[in-house]
């Protein structure tokens, strides 16, 4: 009997390794999904070019330049997935207007080529202290999925990312991130940080399905720094997404 016990916790820890495993290969699954896009639109970019009657060189770095920073961010992607799974991090003082710049240059297409105004309201120097990479992948999700919701509606759609210093007593930073999109029903804001649970399920043709794993991405990560997410929303008037970060002294 003592040996059938030795042998089942054998078989639930290596359960359990290929189950961490499996969690980790999705992540990153998912945000090299958020990358690789503007690496391929800029790769296009740059062969476009480069074959045409006149290759438009400053085109060509430019597109390439971009490519480039798109890969380098998604070898550190990998890096800091397995770092955050195995607990581990590089934790420093974050620009958050650093911070949200990068992120922006992350995205394959400016919103407003898709009629979407992206208004951007970061007070000067606020920091917080956390991991770059993490806190960008954050953001990059936020923005996915307000850009997402504001597709297809017909409408005048805004995105705006605020960072304010928290109103508590505690040294805070206040990251919102807020649509005037379709809204979320009140009934599924219970689930939203879920893993698996998605909104994208039923997504239109020619449009990418949901993961269900973004929103529990960005949950997990905050909670490693310390922070804490919110969601506010209401039918027909759009979401706000609201972290809370330990403010640099």
């Amino acid at each position: 009997m003592q040996r059938e016990l030795s042998a089942l916790r054998e078989q639930l820890t290596e359960s359990q390794r290929l189950a961490t495993i499996g969690t980790i290969a999705a992540i990153i699954a998912h945000e090299f999904n958020n990358l690789l896009t503007p690496i391929v639109s800029y790769s296009q970019y740059a062969l476009t070019s480069a074959t045409g009657d006149k290759p438009d060189m400053p085109l060509i770095q430019k597109a390439l330049s971009k490519a480039y920073q798109s890969s380098t961010k998604a070898g550190k992607i990998c890096a800091s997935m397995l770092a955050l799974a195995r607990g581990e991090s590089s934790f420093g003082v974050v620009s958050i207007q650093q911070l949200v710049d990068e992120t922006l240059s992350v995205l394959a297409r400016d919103p407003q080529k898709d009629g979407i105004a992206l208004r951007i309201q970061v007070q000067p120097d606020l920091h917080a202290i956390g991991d770059a990479v993490q806190l960008e992948q954050v953001l990059l999700n936020l923005l996915i999925n307000a850009r997402h919701a504001l597709m297809g509606h017909g409408r005048n759609g805004a995105i705006t990312i605020r960072a304010t210093p928290g109103d508590g007593e505690d040294a805070e930073i206040r990251i919102q991130v807020m649509d005037n999109g379709p809204g979320i029903p009140e009934k599924l804001l219970s689930r939203i940080f879920e893993p698996f649970f998605t909104t994208k399920a039923t997504a239109k043709k020619g449009e990418a399905k949901g993961t269900g794993l973004g929103l529990a991405i960005c949950r997990d990560i905050i909670t490693h720094h310390q922070g804490r997410i919110a969601v506010e929303s209401a039918v027909g008037k759009g979401t706000t997404f609201t972290i809370y970060l330990p403010a640099s002294k």
